[in-house]
């Protein structure tokens, strides 16, 4: 059992004997986000070793095309990586019988970890959190959009909040709430959304790395269950240019031993809390240099348009939606800060790390925090606004900062990424003002 702990092993080995497991689904993520990994027969998940695979899984593209990176290539023989559990993430499936389910982190063949495997850039965030003597608590809001068979959508009207398209959808939503709870996810809420077809389903608030694993599975359970209801599902950033697009909203807050420490009132502000008003500096400190990891398709670029919810400028305001951080306050142990520029499309591991690299290099530099919104920010020139296409992320992602957060292997490999993507798009996508067939093709069914 290479790297277990006995009393973890035999703690997962117990379980799967109650729960009469035969098999257990072993899952990573690519650097898009996307699940990936392979199932074990639980005796074989149980000797320890893991699995290899190709470590290519890291460069591709979304749609599998493999190419050239400094990472790797056809001509060093595309080699294998290992595929590690991580036994504390173990969990029954809620969706199904028999089965276990596990995140995986990756390794290198004499045991270094893989640089660009998103989970560990999250573990070491959390460390660096640890070591200033906080934990992090978070909760993700994803949006998504749902199809019958043919990619119809369900529904074509927009009725935002409705009881009646809810309970319309709610012989496969229920499958899903069920699901999701019964993999250890527990839901609070969900209704429909803005655009056709749309729902959000809010999970409750909880540590931050189980909320980046609970997030992967989330997506996973939603598409799974509503495809056995014959309903295809995506979590697209942008599937139609004039409807509302697919959101990753992050609520955080730091925790001293488990209590939120934003709950504390310290000083004079709108905030209150000087700990919170200095990891927000942070959050837009990096605003612009994160894009790329948070909105890493090309579709991503066409929610980011002015009274879409999506934001288009480095703003914050207090329970404003319009901004890019919304600061919820006043709440006690509810205060929290909501960063909402991430896509639904996103690497959750890669956004988690990247908002808490940022709101912890706020707490060590206490940057000078901007005037916050009051009113109607797409009316004002003087905020800074984001880049509304791709190459402008590209251009603002390679930075000092970046590099210390996600490592030099990952920036040098996912500017290659990114670039290639761009050039594709151009190359082969009809450039009109709509969603491309390209961008349809390669992102709704998949990510």
């Amino acid at each position: 059992m290479t790297g277990w702990d006995p009393q973890e092993h035999d703690r997962v080995a117990a379980l799967c004997e109650e729960h009469g497991i035969h098999t257990v689904e072993c899952v990573f993520v690519d650097t898009w986000g996307m699940p990936r990994g392979k199932r074990l027969p639980v005796r074989q998940f149980l000797r320890g070793k893991g699995y290899a695979i190709a470590n290519v899984v890291y460069s591709w593209d979304p749609t599998c095309g493999i190419y050239d990176t400094p990472w790797t290539s056809v001509g060093e023989g595309v080699p294998d990586m290992h595929a590690v559990p991580d036994l504390s993430s173990f969990r029954i499936a809620g969706w199904t019988e028999g089965v276990g389910i596990v995140m995986c982190d990756t390794v290198h063949p004499d045991g270094r970890t893989i640089e660009m495997d998103a989970r560990a850039m999250l573990k070491r965030q959390l460390a660096r959190a640890a070591d200033l003597g906080f934990g992090v608590d978070a909760a993700s809001e994803l949006e998504f959009h749902a199809f019958t068979e043919d990619w119809t959508p369900l529904y074509s009207d927009i009725n935002c909040y409705s009881i009646f398209r809810g309970w319309e959808m709610e012989p496969f939503m229920l499958d899903i709430r069920e699901s999701l709870r019964k993999t250890g996810i527990e839901v609070e809420a969900c209704n429909v959304e803005y655009g056709p077809g749309q729902t959000e389903i809010n999970v409750r608030y909880g540590p931050l790395m189980k909320m980046a694993d609970d997030t992967v599975l989330f997506k996973y359970i939603v598409r799974l269950c509503a495809k056995r209801h014959g309903i295809n599902v995506t979590f697209m950033a942008k599937p139609y240019l004039l409807e509302a697009g697919n959101g990753f909203h992050v609520h955080q807050s730091l925790t001293r031993d488990g209590v939120n420490a934003f709950a504390e009132q310290d000083e004079d502000s709108p905030l209150g809390s000087s700990l919170m008003r200095r990891y927000l500096t942070g959050l837009l400190a990096h605003h612009k240099e994160l894009q790329l990891v948070m909105t890493p398709t090309i579709s991503g670029y066409k929610r980011v348009q002015d009274y879409s919810f999506s934001p288009t400028q480095v703003t914050w305001g207090l329970d404003h939606r319009l901004v890019g951080v919304r600061s919820i306050v006043g709440e006690g142990s509810g205060n929290r800060l909501e960063a909402r520029w991430a896509a639904a499309d996103a690497n959750p591991y890669l956004v988690f790390a990247s908002i808490l690299a940022a709101g912890l290099d706020g707490l060590e530099n206490d940057y000078e925090l901007m005037p916050q919104v009051i009113t109607d920010p797409h009316t004002d020139d003087s905020w800074d606004r984001l880049p509304s296409d791709i190459e402008g992320a590209i251009e603002n992602f390679d930075t000092p900062f970046n590099r210390s957060v996600f490592g030099d292997v990952f920036v040098d490999n996912f500017l290659i990424m990114q670039r290639r993507e761009a050039e594709a798009f151009r190359a082969e996508a009809d450039q009109g003002e709509d969603v491309s067939q390209w961008e349809i093709t390669r992102y709704r069914a998949v990510i």
